[in-house]
């Protein structure tokens, strides 16, 4: 899984059939910093996730498990908005 922050929307009018009514969202990976990495990955969302939140993306077959993206042309999805990270300190 991918943690990232959604940062934008692709809008693509002519697409598969199967991906009609399909919310295409720009993901920027996140480090556990909360900073933004240069690697990026456009998924499905299947979940309602909007701008700015943070989120995780299941890639490769994972992607095709959710109830959307069953046994479509997907590498990629939004399948959680993040609530809280709790990561305890370890002394590096």
């Amino acid at each position: 899984m991918i943690l990232g922050k959604i940062i934008g929307t692709v809008w693509a009018t002519r697409k598969d059939d199967s991906l009609t009514g399909s919310k295409l969202l720009i993901v920027k990976q996140l480090d556990l910093k909360m900073q933004e990495k240069e690697s990026f990955v456009v998924a499905v969302d299947s979940v309602g996730a909007g701008d700015g939140e943070i989120v995780l993306v299941a890639t490769g077959s994972s992607a095709r498990q959710t109830t959307i993206t069953k046994n479509k042309p997907v590498d990629a999805v939004v399948m959680a908005i993040v609530d809280k990270l709790d990561i305890p300190y370890h002394g590096n």
